[in-house]
């Protein structure tokens, strides 16, 4: 009987727990993560930052260089530590556990419904069933697992609502306080966070509370945001500000000026829509065109669902207020919170981002936004049936919708270069590279020799000419270009830079670079470069 009562009670627990470890064998069955950040800085920022080569090399990574390893140190230290697999497993666990968070949500917003429980269970069924979060299971490009924290912050705060309307002050305040810590602690970890603490500490306002205390708490949790900031992301903001003059460098360089950049807006705009009409119908657009918000196709038609119902929603509000109608059916708080936070996570991913991946945290409430949105409209007895076939359908369609970023066939470690000149002779002066991603082969050469970009993705300033300079002077030893890509725009590029440099590349020197990831062979063409005497 106790054991009956247990299952009842803890049934979503269990199913939550079965579903993450069902998420962990499917990043085993996807392989070995390959992804572009991945190769990029995934493996070299924590290398550098563990190896203390910050100041040794010049943005092998380009502008992601330059981003917090606080996160990527965790799996640099478990690949290194673990096998492949078992570290892929663990990702997959760990990035299931939204499911856990999107059903309690969900139980808070459906308090009243006869069927919450398995209603809500369903819902978040759905929600690791969007794309978006399908793509990233066993990856290591962190938008999937960093979600983890501004869902937690929201189902803390949601949790407290009653508590508010029932004047019961102190626990709800403590509650508040860290469920901003926890917001707080995932923008340190990955700043795209930000989007997502915000609206919180603005859903506030639409809470059936007084003005004054509606502020306080906004407050509260800001200042909460701010302290968990600053415990994970304030030594990085502070080493940034010491060695390049800007706590965000290269990003917001118009601002803070560090040298090695130029004073611009340093972000990628590429995915933001360009118009008001394009800002209007940006989820219909993106739907019908998905390599408008994303390199890949990320094909997830609930997005059009949803953009429907909150039009759909929006004109049965404003059609009851002028009817001055009673909604038949109560709309709780907590709606009134979730709502909120989702239509302001969206506008702000709008006009700061556009990029897909970061859309994961409102993209996996899309289930619980629509059947919210159709049991409210439709107020029969059939609603919630009704719902649930949709989203089933709808879901159905957006299985097989989810990109693969490039994996490969399981190996016994992560990372490995063939032998090379690199290891096999006395150690280059300088090694420059051309294009990314490459900054992983960084590590697994595991020399000491400065690697330098010299075709960033990103614009530098004279200073940073100047500062390679002076990485590679009074350093014995050869020097060589490795080209990510033979693609003639980043060549003729680095062509140009190395002259900068007074170098020049010897064509009948090259040869080909080969390491591996996972079971994936990459080749890279190197050639030697020397120094460009007069009589050139």
């Amino acid at each position: 009987m106790k054991a009956t009562v247990f299952l009842k009670r803890s049934s979503g627990e269990i199913t939550a727990l079965l579903v993450a470890l069902a998420c962990g064998v499917y990043a085993l069955v996807r392989g070995q993560d390959m992804n572009w950040d991945l190769l990029n800085y995934h493996l070299y920022n924590p290398y550098a930052f563990l190896n203390g080569r910050i100041e040794t090399d010049l943005a092998p990574a380009g502008l992601q260089s330059y981003f917090s390893p606080m996160l990527d140190i965790i799996y640099f230290f478990a690949i290194s530590h673990l096998g492949p697999k078992t570290v892929g497993f663990l990702l997959g666990f760990l990035q299931g556990l939204n499911f856990l968070l999107v059903y309690r949500i969900a139980k808070l917003v459906l308090k009243q419904h006869e069927s919450r429980n398995t209603v809500a269970l369903f819902l978040a069924l759905a929600a690791i069933l969007t794309v978006g979060f399908l793509a990233e299971v066993g990856t290591a490009m962190h938008d999937s697992l960093v979600a983890l924290f501004p869902l937690l912050s929201l189902w803390m705060v949601m949790s407290t609502i009653r508590s508010l309307q029932d004047g019961k002050q102190r626990p709800a305040m403590a509650l508040i306080a860290a469920a901003g810590i926890v917001a707080g602690i995932g923008i340190g970890l990955k700043l795209v966070s930000a989007i997502y603490a915000l609206p919180i500490c603005l859903s506030f306002f639409v809470l059936p509370l007084p003005w004054l205390k509606k502020f306080r708490l906004a407050f509260l949790y800001g200042l909460a945001v701010l302290a968990g900031l600053f415990a994970t992301g304030s030594y990085w903001m502070f080493e940034m500000w010491r060695l390049f003059g800007n706590p965000l460098f290269p990003q917001f360089n118009n601002y803070f000026q560090g040298e090695l950049a130029t004073f611009e807006e340093i972000r990628d705009v590429r995915f933001l829509p360009g118009t008001l009409f394009d800002k209007v119908f940006y989820p219909v657009l993106f739907t019908l065109d998905p390599q408008r918000a994303a390199e890949l196709k990320y094909e997830q038609y609930s997005w059009i669902a949803a953009y429907i119902a909150v039009l759909a929603l929006f004109i049965s509000r404003v059609v009851q207020f002028f009817r001055q109608e009673t909604a038949n059916s109560k709309w709780s708080p907590e709606t009134s919170f979730l709502l909120a936070f989702f239509c302001l996570g969206y506008f702000f991913w709008l006009n700061i981002f556009g990029i897909y991946r970061y859309l994961i945290v409102i993209e996996l409430l899309i289930p619980l936004l629509l059947f919210v949105v159709i049991t409210y409209i439709f107020k029969t007895r059939f609603a919630t049936w009704g719902a649930v076939l949709f989203i089933t359908i709808i879901t159905g369609f957006n299985l097989g919708g989810a990109p693969d970023w490039r994996h490969s066939d399981w190996a016994e470690r992560v990372y490995r270069m063939e032998p090379s000149v690199f290891t096999t002779q006395p150690e280059p002066a300088a090694v420059y590279l051309a294009g990314q991603p490459i900054a992983w082969i960084v590590p697994a050469l595991d020399i000491q020799s400065p690697f330098i970009q010299i075709v960033p993705n990103m614009p530098v300033s004279d200073a940073y000419w100047q500062r390679a300079r002076m990485l590679a002077a009074g350093r014995s030893g050869k020097r060589y270009l490795v080209f990510e890509t033979d693609n003639p725009a980043v060549v003729e590029h680095a062509y140009t830079n190395l002259a900068r440099l007074g170098l020049t590349l010897l064509d009948d020197s090259c040869k080909v670079l080969a390491g591996y990831v996972g079971s994936g062979r990459l080749e890279y063409r190197f050639c030697e470069v020397e120094e460009i005497t007069e009589q050139e």
